[in-house]
């Protein structure tokens, strides 16, 4: 009798592993189709599944929010759209057996992440990572962290002898989050921001919306911003920064950190601070990737696109095949009077999420806007662009450039500051 409720077990896992494979082949095959050609190199964090430990469960599946990242295929798991994952880690939770572990780079290309202690210390004592620069995503992931690594930074900060007891570069919301935990905590703590604050979501183009988990912010309380724009975002940044009374100083790009006896020295173009502990919080955006032709230095070549609607009218070239790119590429389109031509070198866009990808086609079959794939610039005037692609050598008219090639991490900057990187290839961050 003791064995009847093992067998009923593995009974219903049976029935319900058939019940996932009926449901999701069709769907599986369908984007295997779509994406045969797709590049194989994720952006950024994905699931990588053991398949030998997998019982086809589904709760990956349904427990994933941004669905059609792993799907079961003939009875088996799959990892069908690499480059839709964006970390949020449910589907690793929700795994029965513990056989999926969440992953960076493959073995073809590596991603460089810093070399942490589980409370976020680098290999330089006393100075912290958070956010997109530890390789991990996601609003309420870099608050989280934020969080901890200012909690970790302060408990063993000293007291006396500096002007700070924590200094944070970076004003995102990694950077708020440690700067929230530190005013919680009673700390005299400064945030110093190269740009203005919100980091990189101050880049994002005008209405972009963006999707966050829950989280909570000290003294603040819990916020649940599902779905939001990019401006309702900073503006409720700039509501918590003003409501804690927090230091923010913007236009304030630190130079260079070194360590002291009790703690560290942080320079900037205008002054000399001090500080116990520091955070670095300055998300993984280092130098905008350059296109690396003639010309990619013009004044109308821009690496961002904050307001697209400054832009209508204008013949614009939006270079790149990221969600970025495209999203860039649709804002524009949006605008009366503007032509917009996507190029990008690959031959798809399989890196892109699902949604942007078919709104994409819809203005393209509009003809709200050229795309050229497998394109190449060759050279950039100030007002042409010359390209070579499936139709040999061509140009087109543009008076604006907007480059959507990522950044690159700042590596010769961490190392100058001792901290040692490690170079995943497939691996966990952990």
């Amino acid at each position: 009798m003791s064995d009847l409720p093992t067998i009923g077990l593995l009974s219903s896992v049976a029935v319900f592993a058939a019940a996932a494979a009926l449901q999701g082949t069709a769907r599986a095959r369908r984007i295997a189709a779509e994406l045969a050609a797709q590049p194989a190199t994720p952006p950024s964090l994905y699931p990588k599944i053991n398949r030998e430990a997998c019982i086809c469960s589904g709760a990956c599946i349904d427990a994933c929010p941004e669905r059609e990242v792993i799907a079961i295929v003939a009875g088996r798991p799959q990892l069908v759209r690499a480059s839709a994952c964006v970390g949020h880690s449910d589907c690793l939770r929700s795994c029965p057996v513990s056989a999926i572990e969440l992953v960076l780079g493959t073995p073809e290309r590596g991603v460089e992440v810093p070399v942490i202690s589980s409370s976020f210390e680098t290999t330089v004592p006393g100075l912290y990572v958070a956010g997109e620069l530890t390789g991990i995503g996601l609003i309420h992931n870099a608050v989280e962290q934020g969080k901890q690594a200012a909690r970790a930074a302060l408990a063993s900060a000293g007291a006396h002898g500096c002007d700070h007891d924590l200094l944070i570069v970076g004003a995102g919301p990694a950077g708020l989050g440690a700067a929230l935990e530190a005013k919680h905590r009673g700390a005299r703590s400064v945030v110093l921001e190269k740009g203005e604050f919100g980091g990189a979501i101050k880049s994002y183009p005008r209405q972009k919306i963006v999707m966050s988990a829950p989280f909570e912010l000290p003294g603040i309380g819990k916020l649940r911003l599902r779905r939001t724009s990019k401006e309702a975002l900073l503006e409720l940044f700039a509501e918590v920064i003003t409501r804690a009374q927090l230091e923010v100083v913007e236009r304030a790009e630190v130079t260079a950190i070194t360590a002291t006896s009790g703690g560290f020295r942080v320079v900037t173009a205008a002054r000399t601070l001090t500080a116990h502990r520091v955070v670095l919080a300055i998300g993984r955006r280092g130098a905008p990737r350059r296109l690396g032709v003639p010309g990619d230095a013009l004044a109308h070549v821009i690496y961002s696109l904050p307001d697209p609607a400054a832009y209508a009218g204008q013949r614009v070239a939006v270079v790149g095949g990221g969600d970025s790119a495209v999203e860039a590429a649709l804002a524009l389109a949006q605008q009366p009077g503007t032509k917009v031509t996507l190029v990008h070198r690959g031959a798809d866009l399989g890196r892109c999420k699902p949604d942007n990808q078919r709104a994409l086609a819809l203005a393209v079959q509009r003809g709200a806007l050229v795309l050229a794939l497998a394109t190449t610039i060759r050279k950039l005037t100030s007002d042409r662009l010359e390209l070579a692609g499936p139709a040999g050598l061509t140009s087109i008219a543009a008076s604006l450039v907007v480059c959507c090639l990522g950044a690159e991490l700042p590596s010769r900057w961490l190392r100058s500051l001792g901290i040692q990187l490690r170079e995943l290839r497939g691996q966990p961050l952990c």
